[in-house]
């Protein structure tokens, strides 16, 4: 019962995020991922188009860097406490970690094959991505906050489009970094048993799909055609007119 549970917990993540990597290919406005880059893309537009809205975006940017220090210190933070734990108690944490299997309602009075320090390796090995995922997060803001200072010079153009890609590439590392967090309460359902990581996995796959999805009855398809497309965009209210076809002629 036990690989049949966790084979299905596995299963589940990696086939939602397959079926919204498809999604966003076919129609980036079906999910929140792909709707986000074309915002993106266009804030940078905006920021960049004149001198006195660079304060903006390097606030901005300076916002995601702290949540992004706490992301990063949280985790390595938890990683140290288990690693250090682990290795000081080790006979004893694997004593407590098998106690702690009976509480399992269908595979309690069973002896689980899998050793408890795989679970733990599990962890930390989830924290520990989430740590190196978190560190590419800020390393792109960092160079962003450069060229958010580039407005109202030659290579303004370029910048642009750069800004555009390289916030799309942080939120990206940023979406992962999540994602490994938010699979970490499965891994932690499996210490209790196979029964709660298989409820935490739809727990969390339930979760994920409501802060993924973009309805489409609050978003038209098809944007209103406008004779003046040349009009520069002076600020961030899209409106729902507007839709996702417009927002990518605009950028």
């Amino acid at each position: 019962r036990e690989p049949i549970m966790l084979l299905v917990a596995l299963s589940l993540p990696i086939v939602y995020h397959t079926t919204l990597y498809m999604k966003c290919r076919i129609d980036g406005c079906n999910s929140l991922l792909g709707y986000g880059n074309r915002m993106r893309k266009s804030w940078a537009k905006f920021v960049l188009s004149r001198e006195d809205q660079a304060i903006l975006g390097i606030q901005a940017i300076r916002n995601e860097i702290m949540w992004g220090s706490f992301l990063g210190m949280t985790s390595f933070t938890a990683l140290t406490i288990i690693i250090s734990t682990w290795v000081s108690n080790q006979e004893m944490g694997e004593c407590s970690l098998q106690k702690m299997t009976r509480f399992d309602p269908l595979t309690g009075s069973y002896r689980s094959i899998f050793s408890p320090t795989i679970k733990v390796l599990l962890m930390v090995s989830l924290l520990a991505a989430i740590f190196a995922m978190t560190l590419q997060y800020l390393r792109i803001l960092k160079h962003l906050s450069v060229y958010v200072g580039c407005s109202g010079t030659l290579i303004q153009e370029d910048v642009t489009k750069a800004v555009g890609k390289m916030y799309n590439m942080s939120s990206f590392w940023h979406f992962m970094a999540m994602r490994f967090l938010l699979s970490l309460f499965a891994s932690i359902g499996w210490l209790f048993g196979p029964t709660y990581c298989l409820a935490s996995s739809v727990l969390v796959l339930m979760y994920m799909t409501s802060i993924d999805r973009i309805s489409s009855e609050r978003m038209p398809r098809k944007p209103k055609k406008k004779k003046n497309q040349d009009t520069p965009l002076s600020n961030l209210e899209i409106s729902a007119e507007t839709g996702c076809d417009g927002l990518d002629q605009r950028v």
